[in-house]
């Protein structure tokens, strides 16, 4: 018997979103109609968080679906939809006493039997922080009169801008975290997460119009990056405040300032399908989507890890016969730079010099660099690998540098941010007023190996994270932050 299946919509819209994928799986698979869900949830009010929308869809499986506490079902979401099934398998965690860490429950993630997503925004939009703007108010803002009139969802938004700080919480309990605390991974323990990202823009009016707003969609089906859209990230921390030197290292290098977290996660892999984009995609019977459509209804029936790879075989083949010409291939980069205490360092700047053998040193061409809004300790970078000539592993072997040049500002003579020495990286003293800078050479995580971090894959989003000392000065020829006064006797 097939499980209870439920379709969960994304921002701004709502159940009719899915009613035309909810028609043609129970007349293609013959379900019984009282097991199909279309669920129904408010975006557009200001004072409601996704994870309000996850713990209401909770309560909605037991109270209006029907389905017990610990029976499993299969999911299909749509856009932001994949942020709220992620919030909800999340939801409960406590810590173990004997290990000092975050333990999550199983029992969510082992009822959660496969999560089909349809151009998910699992690591945000490029869009979102437009929609907070009277402009977004007015395009997508709610219609009905009353208390929520033109609202944007303010809340929402916030989470699907590009490095929220939700989306790099959500990755540290589910895709790169503890191993205990993964929610996708190989294996019976994961749900079979299937991700499909339509490969074409809006449209060429859509597209002059957010370029006219400094919105850029390269490389996206017109409202989520395809390099955001897969389950398939990983965490790379760059620590120089001397306080981990002591611990194990797992980068695959001798340098213990340096951590990457497991990868578990890989077979999480995208597939793009030609054609569609994020609104048509919704549509089962375009013509574009006939194919989709059957990869979607065989997807319900997988059952172990031999017939899900098989799936992305298939589903990978296919897109590609279809396909006239191979899209370029993007990768995204979320940065978060903080000081020894966990505190954001907000006046920063990236920049990543490439050394190729026989070439002289040249600046990484990089498409889009966000600030979150909110928190400009957090960044996002979106590089097209193609356009760079990272791409290929061929590529790769002739660079002979890859350096990552952070520079950090306090605007003050006082406290300037500081690393303590080692030999992978380069640190000058404060260059003046506060502003100081680190480089660090990443050539060694270029070159994939197996079972070993390798900083360049197209269609992922790689966490990294900077952490720095903020230092007060003392010393007498700079302004001091503190001395001890010396009174005459």
């Amino acid at each position: 018997m097939a499980n209870p299946l439920i379709l969960l919509h994304g921002y701004s819209d709502t159940s009719k979103g899915f009613q035309k994928w909810r028609d043609a799986l129970i007349e293609n698979k013959q379900l019984d109609p009282s097991k199909v869900h279309l669920i129904n949830y408010v975006s557009l009010a200001n004072e409601i968080t996704i994870r309000d929308i996850a713990e209401a869809f909770d309560r909605a499986l037991v109270h209006e679906a029907g389905i017990k506490e610990n029976d499993p079902f299969d999911v299909i979401v749509h856009s932001t939809g994949m942020l709220v099934i992620r919030a909800w398998l999340t939801r409960y965690a406590s810590i173990d006493g004997k290990l000092n860490v975050q333990k999550i429950d199983q029992t969510r993630i082992n009822r959660l039997q496969r999560l089909i997503a349809l151009a998910p925004a699992s690591n945000g939009s490029p869009v979102a922080h437009k929609g907070r703007s009277w402009i977004g108010a007015l395009v997508k803002g709610n219609r009905a009169i009353g208390r929520d009139f033109l609202e944007s969802g303010h809340q929402v938004l916030s989470a699907l801008e590009l490095a929220s700080p939700f989306t790099w919480d959500l990755g540290s309990k589910d895709m790169f975290g503890p191993g205990h605390n993964k929610r996708f991974k190989v294996g019976p323990e994961s749900p079979f997460v299937f991700t499909i990202c339509g490969d074409t823009g809006l449209g060429k009016i859509a597209s002059v119009v957010t370029q006219k707003l400094g919105t850029k969609i390269h490389g996206s089906d017109g409202v989520v990056r395809w390099a955001g859209a897969a389950l398939n990230s990983r965490l790379l921390t760059i620590d120089y405040t001397g306080e981990r030197s002591g611990e194990a290292n797992n980068a695959g290098t001798s340098n213990a300032e340096i951590h990457v977290s497991d990868w578990s996660n890989q077979n999480n892999k995208l597939i793009l399908w030609p054609g569609l984009n994020h609104g048509s995609i919704m549509d089962p019977e375009n013509k574009k989507c006939k194919q989709l459509f059957e990869l979607v209804a065989k997807a319900l029936d997988v059952k172990d890890d031999n017939q899900f790879n098989n799936w992305n075989a298939e589903a990978a083949q296919l897109a590609s016969e279809n396909r006239d010409q191979e899209p370029d291939k993007w990768q995204q980069f979320v940065i978060r730079v903080c000081d020894e205490r966990g505190d954001g360092v907000t006046d920063w700047t990236v920049e990543v010099h490439v050394k190729r053998k026989n070439k002289e040193v040249e600046e990484l061409d990089i498409d889009d660099i966000h600030a979150f809004s909110n928190e400009k300790s957090f960044r996002c970078l979106h590089v097209n690998l193609s356009k760079c000539e990272l791409s290929d592993r061929c590529d790769i072997e002739n660079i002979e540098s890859f350096e990552m040049k952070l520079t950090m500002n306090t605007d003050s003579d006082y406290i300037h941010y500081v690393a303590t020495r080692g030999g992978s990286y380069k640190s000058s003293e404060m260059i003046s007023n506060g502003l100081s800078e680190l480089i660090v050479d990443l050539k060694d995580f270029l070159n994939p190996q197996a079972n070993k971090f390798h900083l360049l894959m197209p269609y992922t989003t790689t966490f990294i994270e900077f952490r720095v000392n903020r230092d007060p000065l003392l010393e007498e020829d700079k302004g001091r932050i503190l001395h001890v006064f010396k009174q005459e006797n």
